[in-house]
């Protein structure tokens, strides 16, 4: 069974620096375009995607939903795909985090996938909980190629476990919005084919300069 594991598109507080976790904002107008520029190069490589599972968090759920309805194929809300809770930081800039909290921010955000944020989770907990449901997945569908929607910090995790067999180096593994990978699960294992592809985005990066 392949995966394609999709970051949602830019929103309004991932343009402004601003901390999501369970937290939501609205797309901005490049995310739109970000998200059309995905479903052409997934229409270009033709992956016959039969299902999407979407964190409901309403940023990963349009995505979720732009990707059924470009597929023609079904859309299931799966809590374990949300991103990691950050907790009390939540709503909080990055910016100001590293300014009030220099030790925290480096932890949380390069330095220790086990640091835990007032009131939410680590990341080290947040990327089990995304690995566990795949493989629950694997076992449970006969789907030969699925789409996952998720976010951008918990993504970091999941590919370091993945690609290294630990979590140490998450922040090697940051990748842009609306960018995928490709994974592959078979005989209880998840391997890394490809990821953090963007090629997609060259276009808008173009528009934007």
């Amino acid at each position: 069974m392949k995966v394609i594991l999709v970051r949602h598109a830019e929103t309004e507080w991932n343009q402004r620096g601003i901390i999501q976790g369970h937290m939501d904002s609205p797309l901005t107008a490049r995310g739109a375009l970000e998200t059309s520029a995905l479903l052409a190069t997934l229409t270009d490589v033709a992956y016959p995607v039969e299902c999407v599972y979407a964190s409901p968090l309403g940023r990963a759920w349009h995505m979720g939903q732009a990707l059924a309805g470009h597929f023609l194929c079904p859309l299931v809300a799966q809590a374990a795909l949300k991103e990691q809770a950050f907790g009390h930081y939540e709503g909080m800039s990055s910016a100001q985090l590293q300014y009030d909290h220099p030790n925290e921010a480096e932890a949380l955000f390069a330095q220790d996938a086990g640091f835990c944020p007032p009131g939410g989770e680590s990341l080290a907990q947040a990327s089990q909980r995304v690995i566990g449901f795949l493989h629950e997945l694997q076992a449970a569908v006969a789907y030969q190629m699925l789409c996952i929607v998720t976010h951008g910090h918990v993504s970091q995790g999941i590919l370091a476990l993945l690609k290294e067999g630990k979590i140490d180096h998450f922040s090697r593994y940051a990748q842009p919005n609306a960018s995928y990978s490709v994974l592959e699960m078979m005989e209880g294992k998840c391997i890394t084919l490809r990821w953090g592809i963007a090629t997609h985005l060259r276009k808008l990066t173009k528009l934007n300069n």
